[in-house]
């Protein structure tokens, strides 16, 4: 299967056509002219040079963000005529993964962390693992503080590879010095990891492939896992809202998870409506006596929770539920981070799961992260639907 991959999320615009792992061909403009005069005739140039055409085209993948918020709907906008013309399906992949990507084809198995500059002290920051060929989420995409950010990769146990706006030279490129991240390392080592060869199991990888590629390849994985869709399925990925929006709004958009208090548990009871799921509110009650249950909020509103056990080196998501007029905003894909982190620093072996086969948005979340399908059981629920059993290895 041939694939168009474009990235526009920043100053570098990039295209490229690859036979399913393989690259055929690779363009990319660094100008001041606006991508919007730049991207259609490389595009044009692209097919000429390779003498394919967009009938020849199987798969159609493009950078939805973080980034540059003009070059992303330019791009966007470009697949979606691309896509409605033939009937391409497409794969909308973020700037993070494209990165952990360009990585992983030239180190393989590993831990990427993907930075991109966000200003201000702040990065667009996640981390991915490739495991014996098995790629997952280990922290989902997120605005960050630097030193916050650094602190995720203390409990990271294969070799560590940052890839990004990192550069030893600020004067020469824009973005995040390489050396204020290893001091930062550094610092959130223990005495006794630093003390051990562990602490420069980490490398900065700068000479990797334009993201366009990175793009085309984990879309392409994603393609491979069921994720992709129509043009509609394309929308820009935006971490948080402008500034100068958040600043007239009055408010925070910072996102904390804590570990469920009674108190929440009775205001989750009050508005329980709010939070539809299979479960009726007490049961939730004596699950939550004997689970680990954390909240999530956002300027003191809880907008989510979810709940887990652990038995010896396995762990089991008892759910994950977001409240109605929230959902779609990222707030289980943080509650699905938060419970990865968890497990690597409980040394778990693996995470398990059950999902109605019914919910594909929920589905499509955990193989997004890295959730194996391993096995269905018949009319598990009340109403007869079956339940689908998902793993994560760690």
């Amino acid at each position: 299967m041939k694939i168009l991959s474009i990235d526009t999320s920043s100053s570098i615009c990039s295209v490229a056509i690859l036979e399913n792992n393989v690259l055929i061909k690779e363009m990319h403009n660094y100008s001041e002219k606006e991508h919007s005069e730049t991207l259609m005739p490389m595009i044009d140039e692209l097919f000429k040079e390779t003498e394919l055409a967009l009938d020849n085209i199987g798969l159609i993948t493009c950078s939805v963000g973080p980034g540059s918020f003009t070059g992303i709907r330019i791009g966007i906008a470009t697949v979606k005529a691309f896509a409605d013309a033939k009937n391409i399906p497409v794969v909308g992949v973020n700037s993070l993964e494209a990165l952990a990507f360009c990585g992983i084809t030239q180190r393989g198995d590993g831990e990427y962390v993907s930075l991109l500059d966000a200003r201000n002290d702040n990065v667009y920051f996640a981390i991915y693992k490739m495991k014996k060929g098995q790629f997952s989420i280990y922290k989902n995409p997120e605005v960050m503080q630097v030193s916050e950010a650094i602190t995720y990769v203390d409990n990271l146990k294969l070799p560590i590879y940052f890839l990004g706006d990192i550069s030893s030279n600020l004067s020469k490129k824009q973005g995040i010095e390489m050396s204020r991240i290893e001091q930062l390392y550094l610092a959130k080592a223990s005495v006794s990891k630093a003390n051990s060869s562990d602490i420069y199991e980490h490398e900065y990888l700068s000479d990797t492939p334009t993201l366009a590629i990175g793009v085309a390849l984990a879309g392409l994985n994603r393609f491979n896992n069921g994720i992709y869709g129509n043009s509609d399925s394309l929308t820009p990925m935006y971490l948080r809202k402008p500034q100068a929006q958040r600043q007239k709004e009055g408010k925070s958009d910072d996102i904390s998870i804590l570990e469920m208090s009674y108190t929440d548990l009775e205001n989750i009871k009050m508005n329980y409506s709010m939070f539809p799921n299979i479960w009726q509110y007490d049961v939730l009650q004596d699950d939550y006596n004997d689970s680990k249950y954390i909240v999530i909020k956002q300027n003191e509103d809880i907008y989510g929770f979810t709940g887990f056990r652990t038995i010896f080196e396995e762990m089991e998501i008892m759910n994950i539920v977001t409240r109605q007029d929230k959902r779609n905003q990222g707030f289980a894909s943080n509650m699905l981070s938060y419970i990865l982190r968890y497990a690597y620093t409980h040394e778990m072996e693996k995470i398990n799961l059950e999902v109605n086969e019914n919910n594909l948005p929920a589905i499509k979340l955990y193989k997004t992260y890295g959730f194996n399908i391993v096995g269905k059981r018949e009319h598990y629920y009340k109403d007869g639907g079956n339940a689908i059993l998902m793993t994560y290895f760690l």
